[in-house]
């Protein structure tokens, strides 16, 4: 393993590990921000299906991700179902599978708080469900849902701290393998860093809501 004394002198060639770092936590966090997202409107859909069955698989699906600890379950995709192959996939997927449950959750909160009167409004004066959705209900629920929604997605960002466990030079791995009797300026840095991801972060979610609404 590479290692580096940390000092004034020598930390400067460090830097590629910690644009390494960079490169893989601003990745897996946008992945699984994605499909979780994505996975998340299909369980909440699937949950509001008229067949029985398809509703348990949900709400078990639902049980089993809440219960089970994020650690846990990354390890349980990169050993058994990878067999150790694939971390940064079996990162992303684990990854995604935990943001599903708030970002269904989110979903549920935000359409939940358009009125349905508003709704029958809309089809009342003639809209079409997509011109309803698009018009009445998205705005809405949009600035219902952004507010937990960015607090998950910082949550994600921050937990991907972990993905060291399956082999993958994350950031705070980067500051394990620069640091060796002195950790306080590589944990130092990688704070700053954390803190800054988590401010574009935010400013990229406002720029996403900010265009959608244009359209």
């Amino acid at each position: 393993m590479y290692l580096c004394i940390v000092d004034y002198t020598t930390f400067e060639g460090c830097w590629p590990l910690l644009l390494i770092g960079v490169g893989y936590t601003i990745a897996i966090t946008l992945l699984s921000l994605l499909f979780g997202t994505l996975l998340g409107i299909l369980v909440y859909a699937l949950g509001r299906s008229r067949h029985r069955w398809v509703r348990e698989v949900v709400r078990w699906h639902k049980v089993i991700v809440r219960g089970t600890p994020l650690m846990v379950l990354l390890l349980f995709i990169f050993l058994v179902i990878f067999s150790g192959g694939n971390g940064f996939i079996a990162a992303v997927a684990a990854f995604a599978i935990n943001f599903s449950n708030f970002a269904c959750s989110v979903v549920q909160t935000s359409t939940e708080a358009v009125g349905r009167d508003q709704v029958d409004a809309a089809r009342a004066l003639g809209l079409t469900n997509m011109q309803t959705l698009r018009y009445v209900v998205a705005p809405q629920a949009l600035k219902v849902a952004m507010p937990p929604f960015k607090y998950n997605a910082v949550a994600l960002l921050k937990g991907t701290a972990v993905v060291g466990y399956v082999a993958l030079p994350d950031l705070t791995q980067a500051a394990q393998t620069i640091g060796t009797d002195e950790m306080f300026v590589p944990l130092l840095t990688v704070t700053i860093v954390y803190f800054m991801l988590a401010w574009l972060l935010n400013m990229l979610l406002d720029y996403i809501v900010k265009k959608t609404n244009k359209i």
